[in-house]
């Protein structure tokens, strides 16, 4: 803990090199840092930590738990030699808590191959103390959805999270990644297994809280360790750094109108080694004072506000060209969303709609521009006690225009932009559903359902499309204790066209039914199961799959388990016209035995016990005497 406050203070001091220290020369210095600084050294103090255990106690010093399990199966089919007809798997997992701290431990050994798997590699805890929190070793977090967003690092971070005070503090600092070197010789020829840098950085949030108003400040800054790689790949590959100031807030601005939104600005460096660029005006020194500029570096800005009333919200987004940060695995950039969404919950019903368009190539330099209309809505509708459908659609469409480049001719301007090339696609989705359920006076409880859906691609301009259509009808009723019958018919069909062609179409149905049966007071499950499935193709070619399935499951003492599971599968196919085999078939047997033991133990419960028995005894007779 002591390298973290000594790592910090450090970069406080060090206002020359702006290249490892990301507070700035002139406005930091003078206005905020003498007020920050006392905080900042004041919550990273040693304190705070051992805070965390003062309970260690009052916890048990052991408690272990796991399970043992081993499965076998086998499986028969005419294509034996893909392949094994004889598996196994023996597994073993362990979970010992001591003083309340979980370290989790599991073995395998699966046709002759050992595996293995332990938190030491990956080692992470998370001990908290009433409103603190501590992150150590292999952790992440999330501190704005435009900085620091869930990248794992390896060090340490706190969260301050007072329930009577209006501000929330969050800080981090450890490593992002190790250096790498490339996994062959010719990387820059293949591309492939390219080396890296040893990353490490830092990151802070302070919130501040007063009942529905909140304003956040991120601040978060990674940097490449230029001496982590030899010199010979550090020539033809520079240590990155970056550094990201971002702002969130959340306002009720009047009677349940709310204002939201994220702002930041990133500034990404491709080579800390270049010069420092000298400000050469007011706005660039106040910019440039958190975010110092070099020769590589580049500046870009996110944004997303949003208003809400009442369900009714209306959010903007933009994230410009070439936005990154350090602290996320990746980021969507150069586009603009616009999105006006309705929630709302009836006393029998709920409904959710949302229509939104993203557009990207914002500065208009990319070879083709995409433009998307999303729309989507969702309703529950609870008819009654039995009865209950519920509905949802969304629309997808997206536009696409391509200039056509001449390689020949590239800068000639009449070629250029002659003309575009349109593309079209609509993608839409349907789904409904009918619920019924009996009453709860019914003898036999009963429910069934009917399931449809819809789901189309189509290009305008090529005149493809697809649709595709599926439908359920299913049925189940509880025939006494323990004593299940489900039952179920499905359909489909599949209409595509490519090219102006219009493509055979495709049908399929099916039933399936099944019975499940508990006995000896539900610690044996009995379950058999059948379905077939024809899939016709016009009238060129047919396929049918018919198959079995029975299970059995018995539960020992609540500590052992047995299963069986057996299933078959028989395939047939046929073609009507020009066929050299006219009918073909297959037949596929599996068998799976398996057995699992749960284990939980507590070997100081017991003296635990022995002493809560004397105390007991004590105060009887304690109170003995005192009566006497």
């Amino acid at each position: 803990m002591e390298r973290l406050a000594f790592s910090i203070r450090l970069c406080l001091l060090q206002r020359k090199d702006a290249g490892k220290c990301f507070f700035p020369n002139m406005l930091f210095s003078r206005f905020l840092l003498p007020t920050l600084l006392p905080l900042l050294l004041l919550l990273l103090q040693e304190p705070v930590f051992s805070q965390d255990f003062t309970g260690i106690g009052r916890r048990r010093p052991l408690v272990l738990s796991g399970s043992f399990g081993a499965q076998a199966s086998t499986r028969l089919s005419p294509d034996a030699a893909f392949h094994d007809p004889f598996s196994y798997v023996l597994g073993l997992q362990l979970n010992p808590v001591v003083y309340g701290f979980s370290i989790p431990v599991s073995l395998s050994f699966a046709d002759s191959r050992f595996s293995y798997s332990q938190p030491f590699s990956r080692f992470s805890i998370q001990p908290s103390y009433k409103w603190i929190k501590a992150y150590l070793g292999r952790t992440s977090l999330e501190m704005h959805p435009y900085g620091l967003r869930d990248h794992q690092f390896d060090g340490a971070g706190i969260s301050l999270q007072p329930e009577n005070f209006p501000l929330r503090f969050m800080a981090m600092y450890g490593r992002f990644s190790k250096a790498r070197l490339p996994d062959s010789a010719s990387w820059q020829e293949a591309g492939l297994g390219l080396p890296s840098y040893k990353r490490s950085g830092y990151a802070f949030k302070l919130d501040f809280v007063q009942g529905k108003q909140r304003v956040g400040l991120h601040f978060f800054h990674a940097m490449d360790k230029a001496g982590s790689l030899p010199e010979a790949y550090s020539r033809a590959l520079a240590p990155q750094g970056n550094m990201v100031l971002a702002l969130d807030f959340s306002f009720e601005i009047y009677r349940q109108v709310h204002l939201y939104g994220q702002a930041a600005l990133s500034n990404y460096t491709e080579n800390i080694g270049d010069e420092i660029i000298k400000p050469n005006s007011f706005g660039q020194r106040l910019r440039w004072a958190f975010l110092p500029r070099r020769l590589s570096s580049s500046l870009s800005g996110a944004c997303k506000a949003g208003l809400s009333f009442k369900g009714l919200s209306l959010s903007y987004e933009r994230v410009a060209p070439g936005y990154r940060s350090m602290g996320a695995y990746y980021f969507n950039q150069d586009f603009e969303n616009l999105v006006l969404a309705f929630s709302r919950t009836f006393p029998v019903a709920d409904f959710r709609a949302e229509i939104g368009w993203q557009h990207d190539g914002l500065q208009e330099k990319k070879a083709g521009r995409m433009d998307r209309i999303v729309g989507s809505a969702y309703v529950n509708w609870r008819i009654g006690e039995r009865f209950s459908t519920t509905g949802s659609y969304s629309n997808f469409t997206s536009y696409t225009q391509v200039k056509p480049v001449d390689l020949l001719r590239p800068d000639e301007p009449f070629f250029q932009d002659f003309d575009t090339v349109p593309f079209r696609q609509v993608s839409q989705q349907a789904q409904w559903s009918l619920q019924f359920r009996t009453g709860r006076q019914a003898r036999f409880s009963q429910e069934a359902g009917l399931d449809f859906s819809y789901q189309s691609s189509r290009l305008a301009v090529q005149e493809t499309f697809s649709d595709y259509v599926y439908a359920t009808l299913r049925h189940g009723i509880v025939l006494g204790e323990g004593f299940r019958l489900q039952s179920s018919l499905g359909m489909s069909a599949c209409i595509d066209k490519a090219g102006g062609r219009k493509q055979p179409v495709r049908y399929g149905i099916g039933p399936s039914a099944g019975l499940s049966k508990a006995f000896f007071e539900r610690t044996l499950q009995c379950s058999f199961s059948s379905s077939y499935y024809v899939d016709l193709l016009a009238k060129e070619s047919f396929s049918g799959v018919w198959g079995m399935r029975a299970g059995f499951s018995y539960q020992l003492k609540k500590a052992h388990r047995f299963e069986l599971n057996l299933s078959s599968r028989l395939a047939t196919s046929a073609k009507r016209a020009g066929a050299v085999e006219p009918h073909s078939g297959n037949f596929q047997f599996q068998a799976v035995a398996g057995y699992r033991y749960q284990f939980h133990t507590d070997p100081f419960s017991g003296k635990k016990k022995g002493k809560e028995k004397k105390e007991r005894r004590g105060n009887r007779q304690l109170g003995q005497e005192q009566a006497g």
